[in-house]
C-alpha cells in the first residue's frame, strides 16, 4: 500500500526523502494542516499513514476520518478504528474531547470532511503534477478515462479511481497516490461530481485544476437542485471559482455551454457533434458496431472506441481536444483511445453464445437514458433490441414524467423489461406501442426471464441508477451465456 507524505520539510534533502519514503506527518503538523487541536498532546509527534474513513478497508497506521453520511456517523465507529489499529482519529470537537485518554492521536477539528479535504490540499502542494479536472452530468467517468488514456501516451498520468469523485472521494484519491514514485506524476485527471450547490467549488479549492472539462449537462439531482438552471450553475463552479488562466473544453451541443462562451474570456477549446456551431473538434461518420464505434474527427482523422453507443462520440471528442491542447499528436491519440476498455459497466459489450449485452448500469439520468435507448434504436442487430430498464433516482417531483418521456423512447425497441416497482413509471401512458412491455418486480424476476428468452442476434441494453443495482442482472447473464457457450 502507499502511503501518504503531509510532514514538514526543513531542506531540498529532507523534503526529496520525504517524497520517495512517502512518510506521513506527526499529529502536530496535521493540527497545523486541518486547523486542528490535538486532544491528547503528549502524543504530538506520532505519526500515521493513510487515511480512510470506512473501517472496513481500513489499513494498521491510517488516520480514520469520523465523517457524518445518510444514515451513519463516523464518530460512532472511532473506537472500532482504535481498535483495528487506526494511527490517528479526526473527530469534531465534542466528540474529540472524549477519547483524550486515548493512545492514539486524536485530532479536533469543526469539521471531519472539511479537515479531510484540507489535509489533501496541502499535500497536494507537495508535487509538481497539475491537474484536469472533469465534470458534467453525463459521461464523467468515461471521459476521464479516455483523457488519461490519451495522455499517457505523453506524460506520466494519474487518475482518481472508480467513482472517487465527491468531497470524500477527491481527498482520498490524492492522499492515496498509488504511483510507484508520486513526484514523478506530470498529470492526474479528477472527476468532480456533486449533488448539491458549493461542491465543485470547495473542490476547486482542494484541487487547484489547471484545465476544466465540461459533459454534457442534464437533468441529474433534481430532487435537490429543482431546476436545470441551478444544475448548469453549479456545474459552472468549475470555472467560476478558479483562476483566469485556467483552460476550459466545453461541449458546444450543450444550450448552457454556450451560453457560458458567449459571457466570458477565458481560455477555450470547443468540442461536439453540431458541426454547423463551428467547434473546435468535430466528428462525423459515426458507426456503430458489435465492436464499438467508429468515427471521423474534422473530417480527416479515423478513430475507433472499444466502447458501445454514439452517445460516447462527445466523450472522446473532449478527450482529444485536451490531448491536443497538450501536445499529444493525433495519430497518437487515435492509437490510445483504440485501447481504452470500459470502466465497470459503463457501456461495456459483452457478445456470448451470439447475444450482445450492453452494461451502462453504473448510473443513470433523463439524459443519459434517451442517449443510450437511442443508440440502442440504432444498433445493428439480426435479432431484437431489448432494453433492460431500472428506475432513475433524485429526480424530485418531475420524476414520473420522466420516466414516462423515456418509456415513450423505449417503445420503439422490441422488448421492455422494467425492474422493480418504482420502473413501472416507464409504461404510463404508452401509446402506440411496438415493443412488448414486460414487468419484473425484482432482479431475480428478470434474470429468470432473460435466461429463458434471450437468443442469438439480441442485442440487450441494462440500465438504471446505481441504487437498482442491475450490474446482478448483467453478471447473471453473462454467466449463464457463457455456460450456455461451451
Amino acid at each position: 500500500m502507499r502511503i501518504l507524505c503531509v510532514g514538514r520539510c526543513h531542506d531540498h534533502r529532507d523534503r526529496r526523502l520525504l517524497i520517495e519514503n512517502v512518510i506521513i506527518a506527526d499529529a502536530q503538523t496535521a493540527c497545523e494542516m486541518t486547523n486542528g487541536s490535538l486532544a491528547n498532546p503528549s502524543l504530538v509527534k506520532k505519526r500515521f499513514r493513510g487515511a480512510s474513513n470506512d473501517t472496513r478497508s481500513l489499513k494498521k497506521g491510517n488516520a480514520f476520518f469520523c465523517l457524518a453520511g445518510g444514515n451513519t456517523d463516523g464518530h460512532e465507529f472511532a473506537e472500532t478504528a482504535r481498535d483495528l489499529g487506526a494511527g490517528a482519529i479526526f473527530a469534531d470537537k465534542n466528540r474529540a474531547a472524549r477519547w483524550k485518554h486515548w493512545t492514539i492521536p486524536v485530532i479536533s477539528v469543526d469539521d471531519p470532511l472539511t479537515a479531510l479535504g484540507d489535509l489533501a490540499c496541502e499535500y497536494r502542494k507537495f508535487f509538481a503534477t497539475r491537474y484536469v479536472a472533469v465534470t458534467g452530468s453525463v459521461g464523467k467517468t468515461t471521459t476521464k478515462e479516455l483523457i488519461a488514456g490519451a495522455l499517457s501516451a505523453k506524460y506520466r498520468v494519474y487518475k482518481s479511481p472508480g467513482n472517487f469523485n465527491n468531497l470524500i472521494g477527491i481527498p482520498l484519491a490524492l492522499l492515496a497516490r498509488p504511483l510507484p514514485r508520486s513526484d514523478k506524476c506530470d498529470l492526474a485527471v479528477l472527476e468532480f461530481g456533486m449533488s448539491t450547490t458549493g461542491e465543485i467549488k470547495r473542490l476547486v479549492e482542494i484541487v487547484e485544476p489547471s484545465w476544466g472539462v465540461v459533459t454534457r449537462i442534464g437533468a441529474a439531482h433534481l430532487m435537490q437542485m429543482k431546476t436545470m438552471a441551478a444544475i448548469a450553475k453549479a456545474k459552472r463552479e468549475l470555472f467560476d471559482f478558479s483562476k483566469p488562466g485556467v483552460t476550459a473544453f466545453l461541449n458546444l451541443d450543450d444550450p448552457h455551454q454556450r451560453q457560458w462562451l458567449a459571457r466570458w474570456r477565458r481560455p477555450t477549446v470547443t468540442y461536439g457533434l453540431e458541426s454547423e456551431r463551428q467547434p473546435d473538434y468535430t466528428a462525423d461518420e459515426i458507426t456503430v458496431d458489435a465492436r464499438g464505434v467508429s468515427f471521423r474527427v474534422n473530417r480527416r482523422h479515423e478513430f475507433r472506441l472499444r466502447l458501445s453507443g454514439d452517445y460516447n462520440v462527445p466523450n472522446a471528442l473532449a478527450a482529444i481536444a485536451v490531448a491536443r491542447h497538450l501536445g499529444v499528436p493525433l495519430t497518437v491519440i487515435a492509437d490510445r483511445l483504440r485501447r481504452v476498455k470500459p470502466e465497470g459497466d459503463r457501456s461495456r459489450i459483452i457478445r456470448k453464445s451470439g447475444v450482445t449485452l450492453i452494461a451502462d448500469c453504473y448510473n443513470a439520468n433523463p439524459t443519459s437514458m434517451r442517449a443510450a435507448i437511442e443508440a440502442l434504436l440504432k444498433h445493428p442487430k439480426a435479432g431484437r433490441r431489448i432494453a433492460v430498464l431500472g428506475a432513475m433516482r433524485e429526480l424530485g417531483p418531475e420524476s414520473d414524467k420522466l420516466h414516462r418521456e423515456i418509456g415513450q423512447i423505449a417503445s420503439g425497441l422490441d422488448m421492455v423489461v422494467t425492474v422493480g416497482n418504482d420502473a413501472l413509471a416507464y409504461h404510463a401512458s404508452i401509446s402506440n406501442q411496438h415493443a412488448e412491455w414486460i414487468s419484473a418486480t425484482a432482479r431475480v424476476n428478470a434474470i429468470d426471464l432473460l435466461k429463458r428468452t434471450l437468443r442469438t442476434g439480441d442485442v440487450t441494453l441494462v440500465k438504471g441508477s446505481h441504487s437498482e443495482h442491475l450490474e446482478e442482472v448483467v453478471h447473471e447473464l453473462e454467466k449463464s451465456l457463457a455456460a450456455d457457450s461451451r
